[in-house]
């Protein structure tokens, strides 16, 4: 049997505002940089840097999990790495379907791929809040659910806002994916807001909050999708790379602080 997990009250070497700085202005070059080059530079550029972030988030999961071998962290940054991991194959399908096929890549079989890192960092969240949470107060049980419903709501309102709106097989389609991210966009603002308190310490915050910006970004992009108006160089783009920036730093001081 491996020793339990040890979850530190106060941690010992605390997140560097310096590097905090530097991904937030790597964003802001990103995305600066993205809409400077063409569109067709742009669809390469994106590629190379989602498939490079995603490789990293991967890896550091799965280190993270083989280093606690057993027990609650091994389990749920297990299930972490298999969400990115599948995301890393929706990419790749994605922009082979993108850039090589030059075939419509939404929707796809890649968003299969896509749609599976909810449940797996669903798992994560549920297994660390079920740990370190005594239980649902009535105020969580209220607005867990109400940022899914809301999310919902808007996204049904801005699809019949198209003038001859009806509702297709996108809307549905969408609707499921919406589903998905606000339900995740949900209980990561939960962790947020019990890893704050000190419990398992400002990595694992930083981490939740991440996973939150992620969330957000996706609710925002099946958004944009009912319109038609994503595209490569849109800020919702950045905003990916940028919670995937955080993540990764969680991630290494994950490894430097057990």
């Amino acid at each position: 049997m491996g020793e339990p997990d040890v979850v530190p009250e106060r941690l010992s070497n605390p997140l560097n505002r310096y590097i905090i700085f530097g991904i937030l202005v790597a964003g802001v070059i990103i995305f600066t940089s993205m809409n400077v080059f063409n569109e067709d530079d742009v669809s390469i550029f994106a590629f190379v840097i989602s498939v490079s972030l995603t490789i990293c988030l991967s890896i550091f999961c799965f280190i993270v999990s083989k280093k606690h071998e057993t027990g609650l962290l091994a389990k749920s940054y297990l299930s972490l790495g298999l969400g990115f991991t599948s995301y890393l194959v929706a990419e790749l399908l994605y922009y082979t379907f993108d850039l090589i096929l030059g075939i419509e890549a939404y929707p796809s079989i890649a968003d299969i791929f896509f749609f599976a890192l909810y449940p797996f960092v669903l798992g994560h969240l549920l297994l660390n809040i079920r740990y370190f949470h005594s239980g649902y107060t009535t105020l969580e049980k209220i607005w867990i659910p109400i940022i899914p419903i809301i999310a919902l709501i808007v996204y049904v309102a801005l699809s019949l806002s198209i003038p001859d709106a009806e509702l297709n097989f996108d809307f549905y389609y969408g609707f499921i994916f919406v589903t998905g991210a606000s339900f995740t966009l949900s209980f990561t603002i939960l962790g947020a807001s019990i890893f704050r308190q000190g419990i398992l310490g400002a990595v694992w915050l930083l981490l939740v909050i991440g996973l939150m910006i992620n969330a957000a970004g996706d609710v925002w992009y099946y958004h944009l999708e009912i319109f038609g108006l994503y595209f490569d160089a849109h800020p919702v783009t950045t905003v990916w790379y940028v919670a995937n920036m955080f993540i990764i730093y969680a991630l290494w001081k994950q490894l430097k602080t057990t």
